[in-house]
């Protein structure tokens, strides 16, 4: 099985059921248990080595998409909010808000992982105590896939570290996927692909179903952009991303990130 044309490293293992959430972590951490205790000052409520980052971009990135997301459910919610009804400048500002919430949910998924490799790596050569093996393994193959597509990372942490790679045709995945290729389109004005068989893919038939149509578009709009690009679109991506990172924390078993409503969340 490939991402985004990469080859994908180890077999595939689909879990029967969804599996459930990953617990939550405490303000600044993410990591798994290590197997020593540098000071009493690093202990979590649970025992567990903290990892503070103050700069971490992956928080702020979802909590960008949230406040677009939610600026755009407000403009569709009001009085400009039937089709025809809204003005020159209150569609743009409205169009704003939903790309901009695609794009940083898009950038949420990136951040996130890209921080997990860098704060393992970080770990490794500090000298603080020891991860568990799998995870210690991780920065040994940054360099290699620092310019990989978003999901191959994921997807390679999770072959690294012994956990159950994605079934790639089925959510969270899928979902995950299908927000890079309209972040993608978004970026290239390009709504449809070739996938790995050569197999013709377009935005509409992926997302048609996935949320309401943009409210403040006409019937006779062409789905892309006008049709996708509204408030049900922006909460999707937001909600994929969310599902899709618990989910992979899950599978790694390690913490989830700090997400918006969440307990612990900066």
């Amino acid at each position: 099985m490939s991402v985004d044309g990469e080859k994908q490293t180890g077999a595939q293992r689909v879990p029967d059921a969804a599996p459930a959430p990953a617990p939550a972590a405490s303000e600044g951490t993410w990591l798994a248990p290590v197997m020593s205790i540098p000071g009493s000052q690093d202990l979590g409520d649970s025992g567990e080595y903290q990892v503070v980052s103050r700069d971490r971009m992956s928080h702020l990135h979802i909590v960008s998409a949230h406040h677009f997301a939610e600026s755009a459910l407000a403009l569709e919610a009001g009085e400009a909010g039937e089709a025809g009804d809204a003005s020159h400048d209150e569609e743009l500002q409205h169009r704003a808000h939903v790309t901009a919430a695609v794009l940083a949910a898009a950038a949420f998924l990136e951040a996130s992982i890209n921080e997990l490799y860098l704060e393992l790596q970080k770990l490794s050569q500090s000298g603080q105590p020891q991860l568990r093996r799998e995870l210690a393994m991780l920065p040994r193959v940054w360099p290699q896939i620092v310019g990989a597509p978003v999901l191959h990372k994921y997807q390679l942490a999770l072959s690294v570290a012994d956990g159950d790679q994605y079934n790639e045709s089925r959510p969270p995945f899928v979902d995950a996927d299908s927000l890079i290729h309209l972040r993608d389109a978004l970026l290239s004005y390009r709504p449809d692909w070739e996938d790995r068989r050569g197999k013709h893919r377009t935005l509409q038939k992926r997302l048609q179903t996935k949320f309401v149509p943009n409210g403040l578009a006409s019937a006779d709009a062409p789905w892309f952009p006008d049709k996708c690009l509204g408030a049900g679109c922006a909460k999707w991506a937001v909600r994929s991303v969310e599902l899709f990172s618990d989910d992979f924390c899950h599978r790694m078993a390690i913490p989830a990130r700090p997400l918006i409503g969440r307990e612990g969340a900066a």
